[in-house]
């Protein structure tokens, strides 16, 4: 599909250039506000004193035996249910340290179920097992409900202990409906959805104010060009909440803990 520079002006009001000028040069700003908007915020907060987040190797955060003996256990899972988290990606350290007390976790969300269907963005290809971390969580948490959450309805579906639902993460109306359905709290909630910062945010949106004290927050895949929409998102944040980044095989991972 080819856009012109019409299209280009009027499908990004919000970096529209207030003033008169050649419509290919116009839209041309609006492409580089586009991609400087986000980048200079995060300079213009981190000039104004706020204090850079800093990229911790994720198999640092399991520093405990506990953790490390979790994280073991759910890379074996992970991998046996067909789930990319410990392979390729190192993200069993991360949930291995978050959930090192199995025993005591409740409540467990993940957007993004993996669709196998490959006309839906962000699917892992004809292969792909939905649902696959979701199996590896509830085998892994002997007492926790675990739910997920898709845009996919093709691949939706109930076993034991696992419920899923429909979302999409660039509609906010469904949102809020998933918080209807689900007004638990909750130990931990992954966001390995479409992987695009506006979807991050949604579930943000969602799931900040539904996390335990002491809970989880954890956005998955972040691509290096997404960075500095999360060094505002953690100079934003109040001080209930605790950030972090964490720098993994093959990507980025933000973090949020909610300190009550």
């Amino acid at each position: 599909m080819i856009v012109d520079s019409r299209q280009i002006i009027d499908a990004l009001p919000i970096f529209t250039v207030s003033s008169a000028g050649e419509i290919d040069t116009v839209a041309a700003l609006v492409l580089q506000a586009a991609n400087q908007t986000v980048p200079f915020l995060a300079r213009l907060l981190s000039d104004l004193g706020h204090t850079e987040l800093r990229a911790i190797p994720a198999q640092e955060f399991a520093s405990t035996p506990d953790a490390q003996a979790a994280a073991a256990a759910l890379k074996i899972l992970f991998d046996q249910y067909g789930s990319d988290k410990a392979q390729p990606h190192n993200y069993h350290h991360l949930y291995g340290a978050i959930l090192s007390n199995p025993a005591a976790v409740a409540n467990v969300l993940e957007v993004g179920l993996g669709t196998n269907n490959e006309d839906v963005v962000s699917n892992m290809g004809s292969a792909g097992r939905p649902g696959a971390s979701l199996r590896a969580f509830r085998d892994f948490l002997p007492n926790a409900r675990i739910f997920g959450a898709d845009i996919d309805k093709r691949i939706l579906f109930r076993e034991e202990r696992i419920e899923t639902f429909f979302i999409d993460q660039t509609d906010l109306d469904t949102i809020s409906a998933l918080g209807k359905e689900l007004q638990m709290e909750f130990d931990l909630i992954i966001d390995d959805g479409l992987h695009s910062p506006n979807a991050n945010l949604a579930t943000m949106i969602f799931g900040l104010p539904k996390l335990k004290r002491g809970g989880y927050l954890i956005v998955e895949d972040i691509h290096p060009a997404h960075l500095p929409v999360w060094q505002v998102v953690a100079a934003s944040l109040p001080a209930r909440f605790k950030p972090f980044l964490f720098v993994t095989n093959c990507a980025y991972v933000f973090a949020v803990k909610y300190l009550g």
